[in-house]
């Protein structure tokens, strides 16, 4: 036997270790235990009991911690536990960024210095400058389900590319990783093979249909997100929008009617915001950003071979940073003057205590909220509904026409006022034939008939003329009894325990 192994050749010597984020680093990392209450939009005037979940985090500069948005989502009350301590420190949200899904944490100043103590002397983890390799070896630390103690996995880096958040929010740039990410993982630092964060572990893909799907918020758009959190004197700005719509331009017939010549790539403009007119036209071929070539099917080169759709040059720009558009126009190519990009919010709100409040009007036995995004994703939401959202949606700011929000009659409730009337989820357009604007001219029209009641009743004069007229949209009017209506709204009030009859933003 000795004779037979002799013959073989020596095996190499095997590679060193890749470097891991050493132990010390380790105690960066934190469980964070979260108490949550949310509006309820269907009746904003409440709200839901309180829950309980869970995420991970990790100590950044300036004595913060970085963490998913949806794990501070709501939050009333934040627990935080470093690695290595079995005590909880209480803290608060400094900053909320539901558009990439990040947010920033601060220990209370009560229990602060403690805290910091604890987490012990070690420099702050470093954000990687470059995004990870293809295959690369990457390692997601938290505090994910099936035990309280820090969690290690291991995996690879599959693919980087940009996909859509869940909706409301946009696309945005993630890194796919095999390593293991389960609920709690949220929020935690995934470190690539020098010992740098490459990203924060956000989400899985829990389709039936995939296997070791995980992904990571790239320390590029963390980055961004931080300085977006230092701008002037607002606590975040949102990333910015892309200010138009577009048409590849693959199709030969399609290239010929808009004079593309052969061998120019690009995409074709549909509908562009008032916001960047100065710099781009509907009908406009799209060549590059700043100097970035766009190919027939709106994909820019990442690195070396690899693409990835245009969008992200512009999702990640800075507060502040100037974009300059190359485009064809009337046949000839043309840099644009620079533009500014900023969040061009759609008329339909998007998050909860973010770009809107959870307005309401009980206008007598009738609940009126403004039309949000939120409202799409409930089962009762008629498809009519939907289809408004989204054709709204499509309407940049400056072509809304006078509107600022649109109204939803969301619930009418029982009482004798409304007997015969069981139209809920249905767009107001009008108050007594007048269009109306937002939520607050609803209440200002309504405040506005109260007072002809008022008036009526000193004068001891007839109110039974006096009507408040709804027009829906595709639906007959809903009439009411003015003084019926004013007589029904305290009982209303107190039969649904609700404190008072309306809420709109600058109400105190």
């Amino acid at each position: 036997m000795a004779e037979r192994l002799a013959g073989l050749a020596v095996p190499p010597e095997p590679p060193p270790l890749k470097q891991v984020p050493s132990r010390p680093y380790w105690r960066s990392v934190c469980l964070l235990e979260v108490v949550s209450i949310q509006w309820i939009p269907l009746c904003p005037w409440t709200r839901t009991q309180q829950a309980t979940s869970s995420g991970s985090g990790f100590c950044i500069t300036r004595r913060r911690i970085m963490t998913n948005a949806h794990v501070v989502a709501n939050a009333i009350d934040i627990r935080v536990r470093p690695h290595g301590s079995a005590k909880r420190y209480a803290a608060k949200v400094r900053v909320y960024g539901p558009d990439v899904d990040l947010a920033v944490v601060e220990i209370e100043d009560s229990v602060a210095d403690d805290f910091w103590a604890a987490v012990g002397n070690i420099d702050p983890v470093e954000l990687s400058e470059t995004l990870p390799a293809l295959q690369e070896t990457v390692r997601a630390l938290g505090f994910p389900t099936g035990g309280r103690t820090i969690c290690v996995t291991e995996g690879v880096v599959s693919r980087v590319d940009s996909i859509e958040l869940t909706p409301p929010a946009d696309t945005t740039l993630v890194i796919q990783i095999d390593a293991a990410i389960n609920p709690g993982n949220s929020g935690g630092p995934v470190f690539d093979e020098r010992g740098q964060v490459a990203g924060v572990a956000f989400c899985k893909d829990v389709r039936s249909t995939t296997d070791n799907i995980g992904y990571v918020i790239p320390a590029e758009v963390v980055r961004t997100f931080l300085a977006r959190c230092d701008h002037s004197d607002v606590p975040y700005v949102l990333s910015p929008s892309v200010p138009y719509r577009w048409h590849k331009l693959e199709n030969k017939s399609l290239r010929a009617a808009h004079g593309v010549p052969e061998g120019t790539t690009g995409v074709l403009l549909t509908s562009v915001a008032p916001a960047v007119s100065s710099a781009l036209h509907v009908g406009d071929v799209l060549r590059a950003i700043d100097g970035r070539h766009i190919s027939d099917d709106g994909q820019v080169s990442l690195r070396g071979d690899e693409l990835i759709q245009h969008r992200y040059l512009l999702r990640n720009k800075r507060v502040g940073e100037p974009t300059v558009f190359t485009v064809i126009r009337s046949g000839e190519e043309v840099e644009a003057p620079s533009v500014e990009l900023a969040d061009l919010p759609p008329i339909c709100p998007r998050w909860a205590d973010v770009d809107y409040l959870p307005e309401y009007l009980i206008l007598g036995a009738l609940a009126l909220v403004p039309l949000a995004q939120g409202h799409h994703w409930y089962k009762e939401c008629p498809t009519e509904v939907k289809a408004t959202i989204d054709r709204w949606n499509r309407r940049w700011p400056g072509e809304r026409e006078t509107k600022e929000q649109l109204v939803l009659l969301v619930t009418v409730f029982a009482h004798e006022l409304t007997f015969g009337y069981n139209r809920g989820w249905r767009i107001v357009e009008s108050y007594n034939g007048v269009q109306i604007t937002a939520l607050r001219h609803v209440r200002e029209l309504w405040h506005k008939t109260r007072g002809e009641v008022l008036v009526a009743r000193e004068a001891g004069t007839e109110t039974g003329r006096i009507f408040v007229r709804l027009g829906l949209q595709n639906d007959d009017d809903i009439v009411l009894n003015a003084a019926a209506a004013m007589d029904a709204e305290p009982d209303v009030l107190k039969t649904h325990a609700i404190e008072k009859s309306s809420f709109i933003r600058g109400d105190t």
